[in-house]
């Protein structure tokens, strides 16, 4: 390894960390400069207090753990598929490994809202009334380790991707921050092409209307090719959180959430699939 290759693995982390921190920033003051709808903040801090001691392990990570599980399965031998890592063979290699990453994710997500033990875990996201930026970090602490297991190990058997590939892809994923902010940005006719805050708004309504559509995580062709895709009217910024209203109260709360009193379930589990 040279000496510049030594250099950059080393400050990789605090490279991660600033485009996090960048990112939360932009994205919060968009939120303050042109809100989707004006609410309650309080449930931020809640939202940064389930990620407790392991947001700042995330904001490193978060973007990349998906990707690393994929080198660590190629490393042990793993990877059908070689995807070119030089010249334009690398663009096209990244753009392969995105779209495999973001499928596993869809259909993961799907998994989500039609398997029961899944919602359980699921609904904690769902369950945030102050839907925003940090609502991207409000995630049950096991869903990331059964996510590793299933959709990344998946892409990591099929294709061996390089370190370059997995970084591209790594950045790629803190899109997810901008998706989930509060902010009055669509893409209108052109929402098919991409995620965004308006899009992703309406999987988090609290309507029942809105149930079981728009669960891309980057791509939304995902959605229009399983029925799922549903493009916002201009002014739809609908109330986020569970129809029934259930949310944690606390960090204890959330820690164990999918073993609390449930009563009647709060979200259809996608009568659509």
């Amino acid at each position: 390894m040279t000496t510049i290759q030594s250099l950059v693995h080393a400050l990789a982390p605090a490279w991660g960390f600033a485009l996090l921190a960048a990112v939360f920033a932009a994205c919060l003051l968009a939120e303050r400069l042109a809100p989707g709808r004006r609410g309650p903040t309080g449930g931020r801090t809640l939202n940064l207090g389930i990620g407790g001691v392991s947001i700042l392990i995330r904001a490193v990570s978060a973007g990349s753990i998906g990707a690393l599980a994929t080198l660590a399965v190629n490393a042990a031998g793993g990877g059908w598929i070689v995807l070119p890592s030089h010249g334009w063979g690398l663009i096209a290699g990244c753009l392969a490994y995105l779209v495999a990453m973001d499928l596993g994710e869809y259909v993961f997500h799907r998994a989500q809202h039609g398997v029961p033990a899944l919602w359980a875990m699921h609904t904690l996201h769902h369950s945030d009334p102050d839907f925003g930026v940090t609502t991207t970090v409000r995630h049950f602490w096991l869903e990331p380790v059964i996510k590793t297991l299933t959709i990344w190990l998946a892409v990591g058997l099929t294709f061996k991707a390089s370190p370059a590939i997995a970084g591209v892809y790594a950045a790629a994923t803190y899109y997810n921050y901008w998706v989930h902010a509060n902010v009055r940005i669509g893409y209108g006719p052109a929402a098919w092409l991409l995620n965004s805050p308006q899009y992703h708004r309406l999987h988090h309504s609290a309507s029942p209307e809105h149930f079981d559509c728009n669960y891309a995580a980057l791509l939304p062709i995902f959605d229009l090719i399983s029925g799922a895709y549903r493009r916002p009217a201009r002014d739809e910024y609908p109330v986020t959180g569970l129809d029934t209203g259930e949310h944690p109260r606390s960090f204890v709360q959330a820690v164990v959430w999918p073993l609390r009193n449930r009563g009647p379930q709060t979200a259809p589990i996608t009568s659509t699939q």
